[in-house]
């Protein structure tokens, strides 16, 4: 088994997905979220961009720069990442 950097929380909470220029994409299901990444459901996984914005308030207060690393399914996994202007 492999030993995760970041511990992760379970949330199952509503978070908002957007391309990195700020175009709504739209909703998903925040499974769980660490420092360094979060799982989310969505419906159309292989349509997703490999590097998007997930807003974990709907008012985008709280957002990270995400990029894809593994898709399964309607599950999707990111690690957030440094960005410019963010």
């Amino acid at each position: 088994m492999r030993k995760r950097k970041h511990s992760r929380k379970t949330i199952n909470a509503a978070g908002y997905l957007y391309t990195d220029e700020g175009w709504p994409i739209g909703e998903c299901i925040v499974r769980d979220v660490s420092a360094g990444g979060a799982k989310f459901a969505h419906k159309i996984t292989d349509e997703l961009p490999d590097q998007l914005v997930l807003a974990l308030s709907k008012d985008g207060h709280v957002r990270r720069s995400c990029q894809v690393i593994w898709r399964r399914d309607d599950q999707v996994g990111v690690r957030f990442v440094q960005r410019g202007g963010l």
